[in-house]
Formats: C-alpha cells, sequence, structure tokens
C-alpha cells in the first residue's frame, strides 16, 4: 500500500475514490492511500493538479516519490532510507524554511508519523 497526504489540491480527488482510492478528509487537505497497480494513475493526478514551486511525496513500503512541480518542469525523485540532499534542498528552497531531515521533516505531520518507525 502506499500513502500521501496532499495539501491544495481541492474536490478532484474525489474523483480518484472511483478508482480504488482511499480518500480521507482532514481539513482542508487529504489523506490518500492506494495499493501499488494506482501507482501510474496517482502519480498522473498528481501532475496534473500540482501548481509551480509545490510537490508531494508518497511512502511505498521501501521508499519516498517525490514529484515537485517546478518552473523548469517536473521532477521526480525516489527517495530510500530518507536520505537525498538534492530533494532535502528542494523541499527547503519551496518551504522557504529548514528542515533536519526528511524523515523529520515527513514525521512532523500527523498522518507519515503513524506509518514511519
Amino acid at each position: 500500500m502506499n500513502y500521501s497526504y496532499v495539501m491544495g489540491i481541492g474536490n478532484a480527488i474525489s474523483e480518484l475514490a472511483a478508482q480504488g482510492f482511499s480518500i480521507g478528509k482532514d481539513g482542508d487537505n487529504y489523506t490518500v492511500s492506494f495499493p501499488n497497480d494506482l501507482t501510474e494513475i496517482w502519480e498522473d493526478f498528481i501532475v496534473n493538479h500540482l501548481e509551480v514551486g509545490y510537490w508531494n511525496e508518497y511512502i511505498t513500503e521501501n521508499k519516498i516519490v517525490f514529484i515537485f512541480r517546478l518552473s523548469e518542469g517536473i521532477k521526480r525523485y525516489e527517495v530510500y532510507d530518507f536520505q537525498n540532499d538534492e530533494v532535502l534542498g528542494l523541499c527547503e528552497r519551496l518551504c522557504d524554511c529548514k528542515f533536519v531531515s526528511l524523515k523529520k521533516m515527513l514525521c512532523d505531520n500527523h498522518f507519515y508519523s503513524q506509518l514511519i518507525q
């Protein structure tokens, strides 16, 4: 199973429920879980709904996939063991803040903190 926390997407995300995604509401945001066979649909949805300067990540069994929409286009990264300085730098630049690590950044989210040990 894969897990994502999504901000700023809007109600369009509800259309994914009919395709097998589990969508939960968390204030103005969403919690999403989906099986591996829906990964391509998820990534297409994210690419089509992210605004420039934002990113989404989803947690799989053995990695975290980050998808960034930058002014120069889409960048996709697979991160293992929470280690990728380039991804950390992009997150910090886009948020205009410093994170101790990718793991800490993700664990600060109540949804992800339940998944990350």
